[in-house]
Formats: C-alpha cells, sequence, structure tokens
C-alpha cells in the first residue's frame, strides 16, 4: 500500500509541482516587479491595471494548482473528473492574458500532462493527447475569449513555434504513459511477490499443522489397533494353541496311540492347528491392511477446513448434500488430495476470501465441486497440480473438470463412478 501510494500519488505530485513552481517564478520575475510592462486597461489607471492583470493570472492559477493536486490525490472518481475538467478549464484561463509560449504557457502545459499519470494506461495516453490538441487549438486562437487586457490582439505563434510545441507536449505525453506502464508493472510484481511470500508461509503453516493431525491420529490408531491385535491374537490364537496341548495331553495319557481313537485324536490336533494358522494368518492380513489413519473418513474434510481457515484466514463453507461418511480408502484418500490442492490453488492463484465445496451422490456415482470467489482465469492452462488431481482420479475411474463461471472465480468438479464399487 505504502509502495502503490508513492508511485500513483507522489511521483505524478513531484512531477506536477516542478513545472508548476517554475511557471510561478517565471510570472513573478516577469510581471510582478515595479518594472514590468503590464498591458493598460483602457480607462483605468496603472495601479488598477496591475492589480486586475496579476489577479487574472494568480486566482486562476491558485484553482488550477488544487484541482491539479485533487485530482492526483482523490480516491473517488466523480471528483477527480470534476478536479480534470476544473483544472484544464484554469489552466486555459491562467494564460489567456499571456503571450509567453515557450515559458509561462508551456509550463502549465506540462504540468496538467504529467499529473495525468494517475489514470492507468491507455486512457492516460487518450487523455493527454486530447488535452494537448485542445490546448494547440486554444494557442493558435488565442482570441476566443475576446481581446487582452490591453486592448490590443494576441500574437499568434507561428507554424515551427506550434510545432516545436506540439513535439514537446507529445514527448511529455509519451513519457507519462512509459512511466504509468512501468509504475504499474513495479507495483504488480511487488504485490505478486508478497503475495507469494504471503502464500508460502501460509501453506507451510498449513503442511506443518496436517502433518501434526497425521501424527496426532496415527499415534492413537496405532494405539488402538495394537490393543485390538493383541485381543484377536489372543482370542484366536490363545483359544487354538490352548486346545491343541489339552488334546495332546488326553492323548498322551490315554496310552493307546495305536487304536483308532488316537488317530481321532490326532486328527482333532492337525485340524486345531490348522484353525490356529488361519486365525494367525487373517490377523496379520489385517495388520498389513492398515490403512494411513488420515483418510480412513470423508469427515476428516471438517479438519483440513478447520484448520486452513486458522491458518490463513480463508472461510471455506462445506455442503454435504447426500454423501455416505466413507467411500472406502481408495476414494477418501483421492478426495483429501484433491481438496488440499483446491485450497492451495485458491490462495496461491486465485487470491480467493471465500471457498465453497458441495458433495452430491447420484445413483451412478460421486460429484464434489470446490467453487472460489478468486480472480479466476479466461484462459485455463492444466500445470503440475490439475494434472496430479487428473491422475489421482484415473486410478478410481474418476474425471476432472474446471472452468471461470461468469461471475468470477475458479470452479474445480471431479466425478467418480461409484457402479461396482463396494463402499468399505
Amino acid at each position: 500500500m505504502k509502495t502503490q501510494r508513492i508511485c500513483y500519488r507522489i511521483i505524478p505530485a513531484f512531477m506536477a509541482a516542478i513545472p508548476l513552481l517554475s511557471a510561478l517564478i517565471v510570472f513573478t520575475l516577469k510581471y510582478n516587479t515595479p518594472a514590468a510592462e503590464i498591458p493598460l486597461v483602457i480607462g483605468a489607471d496603472k495601479t488598477l491595471n496591475r492589480v486586475i492583470f496579476l489577479r487574472t493570472f494568480y486566482i486562476p492559477f491558485t484553482l488550477y494548482s488544487a484541482a491539479l493536486f485533487g485530482c492526483i490525490f482523490s480516491s473517488v472518481p466523480f471528483l477527480r473528473r470534476l478536479c480534470l475538467i476544473t483544472g484544464f478549464a484554469a489552466a486555459v484561463l491562467s494564460v489567456y492574458a499571456l503571450n509567453d509560449l515557450f515559458t509561462i504557457n508551456l509550463f502549465i502545459y506540462l504540468a496538467y500532462i504529467t499529473a495525468l499519470m494517475v489514470f492507468p494506461p491507455p486512457k492516460c495516453l487518450i487523455l493527454s493527447l486530447c488535452c494537448i490538441l485542445l490546448f494547440l487549438l486554444f494557442m493558435i486562437h488565442p482570441s476566443f475569449m475576446g481581446l487582452s487586457l490591453g486592448g490590443s490582439q494576441f500574437v499568434k505563434p507561428s507554424f515551427s513555434e506550434t510545432y516545436t510545441m506540439t513535439i514537446i507536449l507529445c514527448f511529455a505525453s509519451l513519457t507519462v504513459v512509459l512511466l504509468r506502464f512501468f509504475m504499474g508493472k513495479y507495483i504488480y510484481d511487488k504485490k505478486t511477490i508478497g503475495h507469494l511470500n504471503f502464500v508460502s508461509t501460509k501453506l507451510l503453516l498449513f503442511n506443518h499443522r496436517l502433518q501434526e493431525l497425521v501424527k496426532q491420529r496415527g499415534e492413537e490408531a496405532e494405539k488402538q489397533e495394537r490393543l485390538r491385535l493383541t485381543r484377536d491374537l489372543h482370542d484366536s490364537c490363545g483359544y487354538a494353541f490352548s486346545n491343541i496341548i489339552l488334546v495332546a495331553d488326553a492323548a498322551v495319557s490315554c496310552g493307546e496311540m495305536g487304536t483308532a481313537s488316537s488317530q481321532e485324536i490326532f486328527h482333532k490336533i492337525r485340524n486345531l492347528a490348522s484353525k490356529g494358522l488361519n486365525d494367525t494368518r487373517d490377523t496379520l492380513h489385517l495388520i498389513r491392511k492398515i490403512q494411513e489413519p488420515y483418510h480412513q473418513s470423508i469427515e476428516t474434510i471438517y479438519q483440513l477446513k478447520e484448520i486452513f481457515e486458522e491458518v490463513t484466514g480463508i472461510a471455506v463453507s462445506v455442503e454435504w448434500g447426500n454423501i455416505k461418511p466413507d467411500y472406502g480408502p481408495a476414494i477418501n484418500r483421492v478426495l483429501m488430495r484433491i481438496i488440499q490442492e483446491a485450497f492451495t490453488n485458491s490462495i496461491r492463484h486465485g487470491k480467493a476470501t471465500h471457498i465453497l465445496m458441495h458433495f452430491w451422490e447420484f445413483p451412478q456415482g460421486f460429484t464434489m465441486t470446490v467453487t472460489d470467489n478468486g480472480i479466476g482465469s479466461s484462459n485455463i492452462v492444466k500445470g503440475i497440480g490439475l494434472a496430479g488431481m487428473e491422475e489421482r482420479l484415473e486410478s478410481v475411474g474418476g474425471s476432472l473438470a474446471v472452468s471461470s463461471p461468469p461471475e468470477g472465480g475458479f470452479r474445480l468438479k471431479i466425478t467418480i463412478p461409484l457402479v461396482n464399487k463396494g463402499v468399505c
């Protein structure tokens, strides 16, 4: 904000103040001295002539200066336009009684053109060229308001003088346009760098908080899984092997190892051992299937939402629709990663202040729409982020559609088919 104020306010004011001050100094030295030759008003004394002549310049010049700086420092469009028109009229009036083409008149016109730097291109170029044409028109026809104060006709400038004035004013206009363009580019780059620094800081904090969440949920899930696995191993394997021991003891105490009853006993031992082995394998398979706890449920979106809002200050609204709390580890994982990437794009590229997520399940599939109120994009280019989303969706048979709605912002819609896909 400070940089923008300096570029769009202070610099144009400084550039306008230099020719204004120069015009004032030249006029004071030339006309406001006892030896100055001031045109006489017919039928009036010299004292009155001097007052009228000086007042004819100083009053419009003061109004012109105030209008000029009002145009530069005003942020209200209506007041800026009003000051622009007032300043132009005052500039013409302030040079009406003067024949100083390349001194006072030129300084006043240059001050007006440099003040137009506050308007963005190409508006500043159009305004400055229009003003140059009008200034030259009034210079070539100085008698549009009647005779001069002395009752004599104004001296019209020659072609070479007009040509020289036109070149100088056009050069000043081009300089103003270039300065305004580079100032805008400088401010844009400054804002972009600041925004990227802000985004990198917030995303770093966001990822750090997500890692803390994963670690916290992982430790709790690990504890619960450890307790459950010990119970399962105790109930299945302990029961099976205890029965094997009891049956084996019974076989030994029987004393008739060659009879049919002993074969039946050892057959039972084998069945119990086989069952115990299968139960153990099932338990080990459960261990191998333990998924990352962060993706266990779609309700984790709420935790993502709360962390993102807290870290970035961007409001996130969620419309759950008719979706289920769980669509299986694969789909849950894809949704979480896509939501993280959508949040990242909204703050990094879109500069959004609000994000809306909408979910809905149809008989043939499941949709998620993420819409933000950022700057959007008229030409959407699929970078690494969007390409990564498509690759993740391909693993579950889904598709991705991105667009910029007419009302602005950015919209991301994913579709995942649920036909023949069991919800775990």
